[in-house]
């Protein structure tokens, strides 16, 4: 049965974790008493009862054993309406390829000291920190609903961002990260959200992870597969390569 914890404080990184062992369960509940900054929201002991926690409580980040009863923990991320940053913790070594396909955070083999499991977190813990520096609306409007301008937040910095002097956004671990061609930004706008709003500027989405700005493009190349490698104009001639169907409509925007 899932075990729900009250909450200690809405500015920590929010957790839960599932593990079918009892001893598994409780070495790491007390390694996650020792590190700070985080709140244990819930714990689940099957496959099924992590899928109810996680929609549930909608956590920041949950630790998944992989081999667990009912659904293992890989399974599960296809059943999650709610999806937070993961990291396994498993004993075997052979789910680690499969482990980073499905965009986990991290992968710890058991038994992972204090310091591993510490590095981990820390590790989701910069995304979460991106994503709380980003979650404030960041962005003016013109009359027509198309934004004149995008705000990047970074701890007291704020960086104004004018549309027609970046190359590309792209989505990187649930963030958008915009490029003005010596920098990358955080914004606090998805990929579609951006898409709507940046197309009167020329911006033109080409793969599910890019958006670039007609108006930087140098060069574009035929790539594999039907794809298009699309060479920026900033200074490193960033290399993005398209989708086949990001292809087709850059083909059909640029009459080629």
């Amino acid at each position: 049965m899932n075990k729900s914890l009250p909450a200690d404080s809405n500015k920590a990184m929010r957790i839960v974790f599932a593990d079918d062992e009892q001893p598994a369960r409780e070495k790491l509940a007390h390694q996650l008493s020792l590190i700070p900054d985080i709140e244990v929201i819930g714990f689940a002991t099957t496959g099924k009862e992590a899928v109810a926690l996680i929609n549930e409580t909608r956590p920041d980040l949950a630790l998944l054993d992989i081999q667990m009863p009912e659904i293992d923990g890989m399974e599960l991320l296809s059943l999650l309406e709610h999806q937070p940053q993961v990291i396994f913790t498993t004993a075997y070594d052979q789910y680690a390829i499969q482990a980073f396909e499905n965009a986990s955070t991290d992968y710890l083999l058991k038994p992972f000291p204090l310091a591993r499991l510490k590095s981990a977190i820390d590790k989701a813990r910069l995304v979460y920190q991106q994503r709380q520096l980003a979650a404030a609306p960041a962005f003016s409007l013109n009359q027509a609903g198309n934004k004149k301008r995008l705000i990047s937040k970074n701890n007291d910095r704020i960086t104004l961002l004018y549309p027609e002097n970046l190359f590309y956004i792209h989505s990187e671990q649930g963030s958008s990260l915009a490029s003005d061609g010596d920098s990358l930004h955080v914004l606090s706008e998805t990929l579609d959200q951006l898409e709507q709003s940046l197309e009167y500027a020329q911006f033109v989405r080409i793969h599910r992870s890019y958006l670039i700005n007609l108006d930087k493009i140098k060069e574009i190349q035929r790539w594999f597969n039907g794809k298009l490698m699309v060479i920026m104009a900033d200074r490193k001639n960033t290399e993005l390569s398209t989708s086949r169907a990001g292809a087709d409509k850059l083909k059909q925007i640029l009459g080629l």
